[in-house]
């Protein structure tokens, strides 16, 4: 069957930049919950240069994407993402040695998330798009 919306190059993109985005949160997420956690160091990678690494097919680390449900839609098994996952550089340390900013990491949700809404927008576009051209296709 012909797939009129993965083979798409905003489509593509926009995937490619919503799970850049979703492994980033997952980062952070993880970074607030061990705010309470002694000698926690903050992790994260450079997103901005992840994502442009992705967008431009560079490689780097992987970690597989997988299919984990019958009904999720089904992408190529070869997928990767670039993983540059290093500590964070901060200069805030309690004297538990842990170092996590809340006001950083609320930060960087904002900022991920903007992305992520946004791609996500691009992407509604796109299927609009093509439900109206199917839509249009059946008064003719």
């Amino acid at each position: 069957m012909f797939d009129l919306l993965s083979k798409t190059d905003m489509v593509t993109t926009m995937d490619k930049t919503m799970t850049v985005a979703s492994r980033r949160m997952g980062l952070v997420a993880s970074n607030m919950a061990n705010i309470d956690t002694p000698d926690y160091r903050t992790r994260d990678f450079p997103f901005h240069e992840v994502l442009k690494d992705v967008l431009d097919n560079k490689p780097g680390q992987s970690l597989p994407i997988v299919r984990t449900h019958p009904m999720h839609m089904c992408g190529e098994d070869t997928r990767t993402l670039p993983y540059a996952l290093d500590r964070a550089i901060t200069t805030y340390e309690r004297n538990d040695g842990n170092d996590v900013n809340l006001d950083k990491e609320n930060m960087k949700v904002m900022q991920t998330q903007g992305t992520f809404n946004q791609a996500a927008l691009f992407t509604q576009t796109a299927i609009r798009r093509v439900l109206n051209a199917i839509r249009e296709g059946g008064r003719s």
